[in-house]
């Protein structure tokens, strides 16, 4: 079944050269597809443990889980990766990991002249990061395979279904899983992870530390004093029209309400102004400086990565986006640790432990549409009572949930003869 997969690739790789021969035209892009076609490698100690999340939110998983591993043996070299490039930024540097790059594409060849070049001792790869011929590889490699974090939605559950012929026995041969949840676990030894193989480790996101955000600081730069701030992060297309006409009612009665809007793809930055251009607000790049921006704008728009998470200290009230069209929502734990009551819609797959978690506690609001965002923020803004106790229930279900990182990175450590 592999032979078959790589041979359906075959018209994919013809694309990924014509690709690296366009992007190859700009410094930044020759950069990228040398790694990308595991032409650039990196240059790590051998016996490394590799870390590998696609994108933004499982790039801060990396971080906390090279975090932890450094903070028990900080002689150990470590190795991280991400898939996309909004990913890769994120990726921490020189302190918590001897080198950092973009993941191969999928073929044989390239991750077969990775690992020949990095020689680790273990492989960890955070939520659901499949790749077929990755694992392959790594098998044919002798290196131990751990998931992290493991997270299987019903939706995704599907696509794996449709092709447990080629996962199967790629899935037979990995060492440990650490999975969110019973029902993540349960799909994994459904997909061929032997069940002694398995583990309910819980949701590392629970366990990862805000960033040494100064709220009081960060309002002062932005000029905002004691202005409300609606924060709304990792926004779909689909979603910031919901969101400004959330923002546009509630001015009605909070004239002074400031807004921070930040789409999950900072490259939709020129669509997403020209909306708030229609509805007749003035909008103030993250990329142009943010200092006084609330001087002279009603909106701060973010279209770089990396700020998102500080900003959330900033906010009165948070929405986290992916959640009102169908991708499956985000980080909603982010901004509940950062001290914010939070909304998100009905469409959290992605995030359903931890949303689920927030709604029963009721620190936390799932709203249902547009509609239902506009009324949840006016509500929240008028009444601090409510903004604290959410703020106070969120806490305890932090504290409640508290414990996945240590038992990861201890699962991992067994997993390649090590102890913690």
């Amino acid at each position: 079944m592999l032979t078959l997969y790589n041979v359906a690739l075959l018209p994919f790789r013809l694309v990924a050269t014509a690709l690296a021969a366009w992007r190859g035209r700009s410094a930044a892009g020759k950069r990228e597809w040398a790694e990308r076609r595991a032409r650039t490698l990196p240059d790590a100690r051998p016996d490394a443990i590799w870390i590998h999340g696609s994108s933004v939110g499982e790039s801060r998983i990396v971080q906390g889980v090279a975090a932890a591993l450094r903070r028990v043996d900080p002689r150990r070299p470590l190795v991280v990766s991400a898939f996309t490039n909004t990913g890769r930024a994120q990726l921490p540097g020189s302190a918590p990991a001897d080198a950092s790059f973009l993941l191969p594409l999928d073929f044989p060849s390239y991750h077969r002249r990775l690992l020949r070049k990095l020689r680790p001792a273990g492989l960890a790869l955070i939520e659901t990061e499949l790749w077929p011929n990755l694992l392959h590889q790594a098998h044919a490699a002798g290196v131990p395979v751990v998931v992290l974090n493991g997270r299987l939605s019903e939706r995704r559950m599907a696509r794996y279904r449709r092709m447990r012929h080629l996962y199967r026995p790629l899935l037979a041969g990995i060492a440990r899983v650490g999975a969110q949840s019973d029902d993540d676990a349960r799909r994994f030894v459904e997909l061929g992870v032997p069940p002694s193989a398995v583990e309910v480790t819980g949701n590392i996101k629970f366990d990862l530390p805000l960033p040494d955000a100064d709220p009081g600081a960060l309002r002062r730069r932005l000029a905002l004093a004691e202005r409300p701030v609606f924060v709304a992060g990792s926004t779909a297309r689909g979603e910031d029209e919901a969101v400004l006409q959330a923002f546009a009612d509630a001015r009605r009665e909070h004239s002074d309400l400031f807004l921070v809007l930040a789409p999950r793809h900072p490259e939709r930055a020129d669509e997403v102004a020209a909306l708030i251009e229609a509805h007749d607000l003035r909008a103030r790049r993250i990329s142009a400086g943010d200092a006084d921006a609330a001087r002279d704008a009603d909106v701060l728009l973010v279209d770089t990565v990396g700020h998102l998470t500080e900003l959330y200290s900033a906010a009165t009230v948070a929405f986290v986006g992916g959640s009102l069209v169908p991708i499956g929502g985000h980080n909603v734990m982010e901004p509940a640790a950062a001290g914010v009551p939070v909304l998100f819609g009905p469409r959290t797959e992605n995030v359903e432990e931890p949303a689920e978690a927030l709604t029963r506690a009721r620190a936390a609001r799932r709203v249902a549409n547009a509609d239902a965002l506009s009324r949840a923020l006016v509500e929240l803004l008028a009444d601090a009572f409510e903004r604290e106790a959410m703020v106070r229930r969120a806490h305890g279900v932090l504290e409640a949930n508290r414990g996945a990182l240590q038992r990861s990175v201890a699962l991992l450590l067994a997993a390649i003869g090590r102890d913690a």
